[in-house]
């Protein structure tokens, strides 16, 4: 992908010897180290099963483990514990072929997904540990507009206050599953 002369480009050492490895846990669980680099298939067996439930966003990790609104295998844990979900928190996608999806770049989002996608990048970074980045995004433009910075530098995301919570920390009614926020209005879920 071209790169803008003015963009930072995601700039993680990565060399085959930092790659993440089986067994390099803490003794909670979690990397030892921060800034271990992960490949979409490394990251894929930290979706909380066995393992902490990490996540990536714009080439970050981030443990999500501690969240009550992800659960292996449940809601938002089963969309995307384990996997790059940037361009599903762009577009406000609740489906989990966009979960891992790279055949993206900024120039591709209109202001209102690229406010989305600042949006949360902001909640995660703010609420979650970074335990390593994404070998997939070396050389990719992960700078948000600063047009898109500024108008979510107030923004709190609907339900996102106090509690630990992507919808107030409550868990979708059965039969039913969150839909994306936007930024602005109440949370909603859809019967399926």
């Amino acid at each position: 992908l071209p790169i803008s002369p003015l963009c930072t480009v995601h700039a993680a050492s990565l060399s085959n010897d930092t790659l993440h490895k089986p067994g390099a846990m803490g003794a909670q669980g979690s990397t030892e180290a921060v800034g271990e680099v992960f490949t979409l298939e490394s990251l894929a067996r930290f979706d909380g099963t066995s393992l902490p439930m990490y996540i990536g966003i714009l080439g970050k990790v981030y443990d999500v483990s501690e969240s009550s609104n992800f659960e292996a295998g449940e809601g938002y844990g089963d969309l995307w514990a384990g996997r790059d979900a940037t361009y599903a928190l762009a577009t406000l996608s609740l489906d989990k072929k966009d979960a891992n999806r790279l055949d993206w770049d900024m120039s591709q989002f209109n202001e209102g997904q690229l406010k989305a996608l600042a949006a949360w990048n902001k909640h995660f970074s703010a609420k979650y540990p970074v335990v390593g980045h994404l070998k997939e995004y070396q050389g990719r433009c992960v700078d948000l507009p600063e047009s898109a910075l500024k108008a979510v530098a107030n923004v709190q995301l609907p339900g996102v206050s106090g509690g630990d919570g992507i919808a107030a920390g409550t868990a979708p009614p059965p039969k039913m599953r969150p839909t994306a926020p936007v930024i602005g209005e109440a949370p909603r879920t859809e019967h399926i």
